[in-house]
């Protein structure tokens, strides 16, 4: 049976957690498992039921207490807890429910939800054998199998730190922040000409020594940071790459420009016209910077 649409109260529950995690202080995607547990405790409901703390205390005011609030966020760890819950129940043909999330968060065991139950004093396993009962499912279900989070250095993911990086490639990538051709920078275009010639190249190396996805783009972050460091410093006048606005015109102005689209319905012919020679203006510009800084490469070491 295919997948279902997520239940009533399934996205209440996601919503408080969102409002709950906005409310703290940690802004909408500074949502973390932890306010996920309090989106469900104060819903209706037998998992809400299996999550009153012994003490009569609050979870909202449990999980306040701990400080996750101000924690770095961590989205993936809560999309990798809905993942979870959405497979298992596809897997027994139900829309998704709160109990499905505590299911996933429960066996997912984050540190966060792990104290936030500990301090209020309720044992996971009885909380999961009350919620598998709410399921209808037996005692012995085993732990749900969650998928892999994103990439260590994507989304809210922290990279990996430098210490525990591959050592031949970050070697290379150090080699190459020490030569970067700064001399060449004459614009800003240049600066991001610059930062995409250097993340192919992290790219690149990774190939080389089939490092995962973690290494990958922890690589690259941190090779990234620096060289936008040592440009920012070396270069300062040119600032970051150019940046397009969001919106060509502002306020009343966008709203006349859309107005004028829709009268002269037959411009739309031509509007891809404009983007198709931008790219690739963009990308002829981009190869010959990366000749002018070819030579500022020579010798440099293999991975």
């Amino acid at each position: 049976m295919g997948r279902q649409e997520p239940s009533g109260p399934y996205l209440a529950a996601v919503r408080r957690a969102f409002d709950f995690a906005r409310q703290a202080g940690g802004g909408a995607r500074g949502a973390r498992p932890a306010h996920f547990l309090v989106g469900i405790a104060e819903g209706d409901g037998p998992a809400a039921a299996a999550l009153w703390p012994a003490d009569g205390r609050s979870l909202r005011a449990i999980v306040t207490d701990m400080g996750v609030a101000g924690s770095s966020p961590a989205g993936y760890l809560h999309m990798q807890a809905q993942q979870g819950a959405t497979s298992l129940a596809a897997a027994r043909g139900e829309p998704p429910g709160v109990e499905h999330l505590l299911l996933a968060l429960l066996d997912q065991g984050t540190p966060e939800v792990l104290e936030a139950l500990s301090r209020a004093r309720l044992d996971p396993a009885a909380v999961r054998v009350a919620t598998l009962a709410a399921l209808g499912a037996p005692a012995d279900l085993p732990p749900i199998a969650l998928g892999p989070t994103t990439p260590a250095g994507t989304l809210d993911r922290p990279a990996l730190p430098v210490a525990d990086l591959n050592q031949r490639a970050w070697v290379v990538l150090c080699w190459r922040q020490e030569h970067l051709p700064i001399g060449t920078l004459r614009r800003r275009s240049d600066t991001w000409a610059l930062r995409q010639l250097e993340r192919t190249a992290v790219m690149r190396i990774a190939d080389q020594l089939v490092l995962d996805d973690d290494q990958r783009y922890s690589l690259l972050h941190h090779h990234d940071e620096a060289v936008g460091e040592r440009v920012a410093r070396a270069r300062p006048e040119l600032g970051g790459p150019q940046q397009r606005p969001d919106r060509p015109y502002p306020g009343r102005d966008a709203r006349a420009w859309s107005m004028r689209r829709r009268r002269y319905r037959w411009l739309r012919v031509t509007t891809g016209w404009g983007v198709w020679v931008g790219n690739r203006r963009t990308a002829a510009a981009n190869r010959w910077f990366w000749l002018r800084a070819a030579r500022a490469y020579r010798g440099a070491p293999q991975p």
